[in-house]
């Protein structure tokens, strides 16, 4: 027999070998599609309970009930897998758009508000300080302040698109304003005494706003 029929019977028969134990092999562990919300979830609660300096892949990876690697597939650290776990947690806070810049106004500020009043909320207030505090963490601290500007020039460019007049000067800071007045109410508020009803959250923030719309109202030359 020729070398040539030999080599073509090898190779027959390692791939009739290579099939038998195909057909044997156990199958393979499926995906679990419900595997990302509970790691993003197991994110946030571990960062609760262990803060910065114990927050691990290791922790997240066993409180989502998946292992270590299934994490690494989808983040490779886990600044990563914080800034995802926030930005997942507080999307619905800028989904607004009533067709009045005031209303929009009142509904970001509300929506931020009543989140950050939460438990899992302010836990990304606490990551966020931390953020800024360690270099290592700036990421989270730049996509978040990123994520909260958008939301905001989303709010006056459709105020622009109505025919509204904006002074240019002021939007930026009318932004930061609203923001950081409604940060100083959660933190003077704190968690211990509940989320406050829906009027007084309302009424708290539209006060903030009628007190910063003058500002956008205002003509650049004025």
């Amino acid at each position: 027999m020729g070398q040539a029929r030999q080599e073509q019977l090898g190779e027959t028969e390692a791939g009739v070998a290579a099939g038998r134990r195909q057909r044997h092999r156990s199958p393979g562990r499926p995906r679990d599609p419900a595997a990302e919300g509970r790691i993003l979830d197991a994110a946030i609660e571990e960062y609760l309970e262990t803060g910065a300096a114990g927050f691990t892949i290791d922790g997240v990876a066993r409180r989502a009930g998946v292992g270590k690697s299934t994490v690494y597939l989808r983040w490779s650290d886990k600044n990563a897998l914080i800034v995802d776990s926030m930005l997942a947690r507080s999307a619905a806070i800028e989904h607004v758009d009533t067709g009045s810049l005031r209303d929009d106004l009142v509904a970001l500020a509300g929506n931020l508000l009543r989140f950050l009043l939460d438990p899992v909320g302010f836990a990304t207030f606490r990551i966020t300080v931390d953020a800024v505090a360690s270099q290592t963490r700036q990421q989270v601290a730049t996509e978040l302040a990123a994520r909260h500007r958008s939301a905001a020039a989303r709010v006056f460019d459709r105020a622009r698109e109505r025919g509204e007049l904006l002074d240019p000067a002021a939007v930026q800071l009318v932004a930061e304003c609203l923001y950081g007045a409604v940060t100083v109410k959660v933190i003077s508020h704190g968690l211990a005494d509940g989320v406050p009803g829906d009027d007084a959250l309302a009424a708290s923030c539209v006060a903030t706003v009628d007190l910063l719309l003058p500002l956008l109202r205002r003509s650049p030359a004025g």
